[in-house]
């Protein structure tokens, strides 16, 4: 488990994410990643998945069809 520390940054704040980090997550300076909150109630960081993206919109236009 890494720590992570919440900073001051301009009107807000900030966390800064360790170089080993952002090497695992292909990450650059301007790239997107996506803080993603589980079902647990934990949050994931991930890389941007155009797929995956794609299959969770489905998932879950399926998903609130089957409620009405």
């Amino acid at each position: 488990m890494i720590e992570l520390k919440i900073l001051a940054f301009e009107q807000g704040l900030a966390v800064q994410l360790p170089l080993e980090v952002l090497a695992q997550l292909g990450a650059k300076e301007g790239a997107s990643i996506f803080l993603e909150n589980m079902c647990d109630g934990s949050y994931r960081l991930a890389r941007h998945d155009v797929k995956f993206v794609e299959q969770m919109t489905l998932i879950d236009s399926q998903m609130h069809e089957e409620d009405s």
